[in-house]
């Protein structure tokens, strides 16, 4: 984006419904400032309905390119959901009807596509700081009615034992149910999932774009941040808990024997673990339900950040 934006214009319009709040509209503002040749309008829609084209189009010396698909730019469009995108390269007369017509859209709404400075375009998003649906705020309990946190009570969450994995344990093992059913991924394919591990004083890793990993043991992993540069305990398993949010991506906090939580988690597992005793404990249940046995975890008060 930089060296494109060394060489040509960039026209953005973004919504000021729902998603766009005061934050994203100050990072719009300072890289505007910063990439003069980067220039951004929010369109102030009339009607009550959302801005929800997802559409680029780019103009070369003899053809179009059109970009077009489902993707938002929120957490889960960008790093977790399912999303399709196409290009098409139009030329000729394919070419200028689809340029004249994204030019008529500009014209005709001219006086809904306001500078980002625009006192309504503040007014505007400044209410979306507020709404439910808007990009996470900071840490807030998650029985809050007017101020919901990134968790909520029906999340549904995994507490597992991790194996050592001949040293690697890093390389986190599932069985085959949780692997597919909890985590989502598929037997015979892969597919990547978006983490963020927790520290226990509330601190968020670095996201973590992970692909699904099967090995001919039957083994189904996932590789976890937080374990790298660990030795793996002598005095017991660590237990995982994760947590899978609204977006897709999943949340975890990593607990070694002695820490803060691993007794009581481990307590939880004994009390629901009912499979055999010579594999690790795993156990699926909820946010409101582990949160009765371990109320004080960093996870039910997690901010998520800001894109």
């Amino acid at each position: 984006m930089e060296e494109m934006l060394r060489d040509a214009d960039f026209q953005l319009i973004v919504g000021t419904d729902s998603i766009t709040n005061t934050a994203a509209i100050a990072k719009l503002s300072g890289l505007e400032t910063v990439r003069p040749r980067l220039r951004v309008k929010a369109f102030l829609s009339p009607v009550s309905s959302l801005f929800h084209p997802k559409l680029a189009w780019f103009e070369h010396r003899d053809h179009l390119s059109l970009i077009v698909g489902s993707g938002n730019l929120t957490m889960g469009g960008l790093l977790s959901n399912w999303e399709a995108m196409t290009v098409l390269k139009l030329t000729g007369e394919d070419a200028r009807a689809a340029l004249a017509e994204i030019q008529r859209f500009i014209t005709q709404h001219a006086g809904s596509l306001l500078p980002l400075s625009d006192s309504r375009v503040i007014a505007r998003v400044a209410a979306n700081d507020g709404d439910e649906r808007s990009i996470r705020r900071r840490s807030v309990p998650m029985q809050a009615v007017d101020a919901p946190s990134a968790v909520d009570g029906a999340n549904e969450v995994l507490v597992a034992e991790i194996p050592a994995s001949g040293g690697r344990w890093k390389q986190a093992n599932f069985d085959r149910s949780n692997y597919e059913t909890f985590f989502g991924a598929k037997v015979g394919s892969q597919r990547r999932i978006v983490l963020q591990s927790v520290s226990g004083d509330g601190e968020l890793g670095e996201i973590e774009s992970r692909p699904s990993v099967e090995v001919s043991s039957s083994n189904f992993r996932f590789e976890l941040a937080a374990a790298a540069g660990i030795p793996y305990p002598s005095g017991g398993a660590p237990i995982g808990v994760f947590v899978r949010l609204a977006t897709g991506q999943f949340i975890y906090t990593l607990l070694l024997p002695g820490e803060t939580g691993y007794e009581k988690a481990s307590q939880f597992l004994a009390h629901r673990w009912n499979g055999p005793t010579r594999e690790k404990r795993r156990v699926r249940t909820t946010a409101d339900d582990l949160r009765g046995a371990w109320p004080e975890a960093a996870l039910w008060t997690t901010e998520m950040p800001e894109l």
